[in-house]
């Protein structure tokens, strides 16, 4: 099989596809695979845009890809990150960028990866060692003493028990204490609301007549060929809780959503609002966030444990599965545009996405643009 590999490189002048050789130890690499090339004298980070049978090369000119990194990209991503780069007029590479992992992509130093921790686990044995099966100096019984409960990582271990690394390993090869390396959990952004947040019992006449029509284009299938749907309302209407019932309906339906700010400042106080209603299904993507924070976010899109991703223009690029809805909230705000390079519209974006994935555009605005009108 051959990958075809765009790489992320910052040079207009240089892009792909090229052509890489996957061996029997590339099992499993597909379109949104990223991986470590060697390109030149150079070892550079690239993204499978396509897997094909052959290659217009023979195989003996192809070189095999060095490694793959664990993280990955749908391939509906993919194909939206190169249709911004035509659309905007831009390079693949720096297209593919805004939708691959943070800490990834163009212009970047160390890569941002899952953070793993070595994690120690008390034995059979080591239970026996503490009822005097074996002679254990003090510090070596405070530490199997600190693990009867739960495992701890080597590092809290050090601070419970007094038992550092290398205390970790001997107590490992005296078959005590068994030691593994595990990915850490994700760490989640703190969320602070703004101003009371008040539930709404029972919507007005108003709301449940928009949010049928919602639901009525989420259930339509292929029969509705538009699922462009504009929500105008003066600020106060009750616009947000319209969308939070559509999102309620398209977790419902087994779908996920997105739901795009027009600013940063803008993220906690609606970010708030779906986190009461929804809990930790809900993701908050913006740059305001570390780099650690940002991935560990995109992480739970991507694996499915969030399901609903809240957040300015770089939202619309959140790696979920089965989109069914897109919120565009104030629809009419300039900040949707992107101001380098690629100058993508995010409303644009949105529509583009939701048009791929068959999900529903609600735009909402008191003031909405003309073209979203017409």
């Amino acid at each position: 099989m051959i990958a075809k590999v765009e790489p992320l490189t910052t040079a207009r002048s240089l892009r792909g596809p090229f052509d890489y050789l996957l061996g029997a130890a590339h099992d499993g690499v597909g379109v949104g695979s990223m991986l470590v090339v060697p390109f030149g004298p150079r070892r550079i980070l690239g993204v499978v845009v396509e897997v094909a049978e052959a290659s217009d090369l023979p195989p003996e000119r192809l070189a095999e890809p060095l490694s793959a990194l664990e993280a990955d990209v749908p391939p509906d991503l993919v194909r939206l990150g190169l249709w911004v780069a035509e659309e905007y007029v831009s390079t693949p590479a720096r297209g593919l960028a805004l939708v691959l992992p943070p800490g990834t992509g163009t212009g970047v130093g160390r890569r941002t990866a899952a953070r793993r921790s070595l994690v120690a686990g008390l034995t059979d044995a080591g239970r026996e060692a503490l009822g005097g099966a074996e002679r254990l100096s003090g510090g070596q019984r405070a530490a199997l003493q600190a693990l009867v409960d739960a495992p701890l990582r080597v590092s809290a271990l050090s601070e419970a028990g007094g038992c550092d690394h290398a205390g970790a390993r001997r107590l490992e090869r005296r078959g005590l204490v068994s030691l593994q390396r595990t990915i850490e959990p994700p760490r989640r952004p703190e969320v602070r609301g703004v101003g009371a947040l008040r539930r709404v019992e029972h919507p007005t006449a108003a709301q449940e007549a928009a949010l049928a029509q919602v639901v009525g284009a989420m259930d339509a299938g292929n029969e509705a060929s538009d699922r462009r749907l504009l929500l105008q309302g003066v600020t106060g209407s009750g616009k947000t809780e319209v969308y939070l019932r559509a999102v309620q309906a398209a977790l419902q339906r087994g779908q996920t959503a997105i739901v795009l700010v027009p600013e940063i400042a803008l993220t906690p106080q609606t970010a708030a609002r779906f986190v009461q209603r929804f809990g930790d299904t809900v993701a908050i993507l913006h740059s305001q966030l570390s780099a650690r924070e940002r991935f560990d976010e995109w992480s739970r899109l991507r694996s499915g444990a969030a399901k609903v991703c809240v957040g300015p223009r770089s939202a619309v690029f959140a790696p979920l599965s089965d989109v069914g809805l897109i919120v565009v909230d104030e629809e009419h705000d300039g900040s949707y545009k992107q101001e380098g390079d690629p100058r993508y519209d995010a409303r644009r974006v949105a529509e583009r996405r939701a048009a791929a994935c068959g999900a529903v555009l609600l735009a909402g605005s008191a003031t909405p643009r003309p073209e979203t009108v017409l």
